[in-house]
């Protein structure tokens, strides 16, 4: 059940957007379409939040208030272009506050925040698998994934390295990695996928585990800052 509650926060979150167009004087089926054009606006700013951070950096919160402001524009956008293609009307004829940018930021705002929050409640409620089953050299190994320090990527091969010293070689490539490992794991550089629970030395451009020194490429570096809690 709380692994559909994203999904059921869309559809809760759609049917509120129509009755707000509804109760701007908009029939039913005129409602369901404004929502419709309403949805890819949410749809970018959802892929593009989890990537921001509210820090103390100036250039973070331009960059979150640039986001807001084109995400605004692009839902004005779709609003007057629903009107035109849909309905044939300009928005001169309708409703002032629906194009109004509070109104807008508004809408945005009361989908985007608890969507957030449910997605972090998810996130953090979401319990640890207590193994991890892959083939190296022709053997099916099976960890603990806690017990993986690194994960380095060495051309054509992937080498799993763990906390008892050993390393397997395995050909899935990096990026499938990344992507079935727990939130306990972090990508660093196109090269290196780190376990943050092993990391003996922080800094701005390394992180050490063990007697291992891993390099953080530029590209990751303000992630790999964000979640370490580092400033």
């Amino acid at each position: 059940m709380k692994q559909n509650l994203p999904l059921l926060w869309w559809l809760v979150s759609s049917i509120a957007i129509a009755l707000v167009f509804g109760a701007s004087g908009y029939a039913p089926d005129q409602a369901v379409l404004l929502t419709v054009f309403f949805l890819p606006g949410l749809l970018a700013l959802r892929y593009f939040v989890p990537q921001l951070s509210l820090g103390k950096r100036p250039g973070e919160f331009l960059n979150a208030v640039y986001l807001v402001a084109a995400v605004v524009a692009i839902e004005y956008l779709a609003l007057i272009f629903g009107h035109r293609v849909a309905f044939d009307t300009l928005p001169d004829t309708l409703p002032g506050a629906v194009f109004h940018p509070l109104f807008i930021l508004l809408l945005i705002a009361v989908f985007i925040v608890p969507e957030r929050l449910i997605a972090r409640y998810l996130e953090q409620r979401q319990p640890y698998d207590d193994t991890l089953s892959f083939i190296s050299e022709r053997r099916r190994i099976t960890l603990d994934p806690g017990e993986i320090r690194y994960i380095e990527s060495n051309d054509d091969e992937v080498w799993i390295h763990t906390a008892a010293g050993e390393a397997y070689r395995t050909k899935t490539r990096i990026s499938q990695w990344e992507a079935q490992l727990d939130r306990r794991f972090l990508r660093v550089h196109r090269s290196w996928i780190i376990n943050t629970e092993h990391i003996d030395e922080y800094r701005p451009n390394r992180i050490r585990i063990g007697t291992t020194e891993i390099e953080i490429s530029r590209k990751y570096k303000e992630e790999v800052r964000i979640r370490l809690g580092k400033e």
